[in-house]
C-alpha cells in the first residue's frame, strides 16, 4: 500500500494567483496599519483626547489622596 500525496502543479497561472493573493494580503495589512496610526483618523484623535482627560482626572484624584494621607 502506498500513501497518496498531492503533487503541486507548476502552472504559471497558479503561481501568479498565489503571488496576487500574497500581495493583496500585504496591501491590506499595510493600509490597515497606516489608517489606524494616521493623525487624520477621527476615532484615534477622539480616543486620545478622552484618555488624556481621564489621565488628568486620575492625577487630580491621586494628588487629593496624597494630601489626605499627609493630613492624617
Amino acid at each position: 500500500m502506498s500513501i497518496p500525496f498531492y503533487d503541486f502543479p507548476s502552472s504559471p497561472i497558479l503561481i501568479i494567483g498565489a503571488l496576487g493573493i500574497t500581495v493583496a494580503i500585504a496591501v491590506f495589512f499595510v493600509s490597515y496599519q497606516k489608517y489606524f496610526n494616521s493623525p487624520l483618523n477621527k476615532e484615534g484623535v477622539e480616543k486620545k483626547k478622552a484618555l488624556i482627560k481621564e489621565q488628568k482626572e486620575l492625577n487630580e484624584r491621586l494628588e487629593k489622596i496624597e494630601q489626605d494621607l499627609k493630613n492624617l
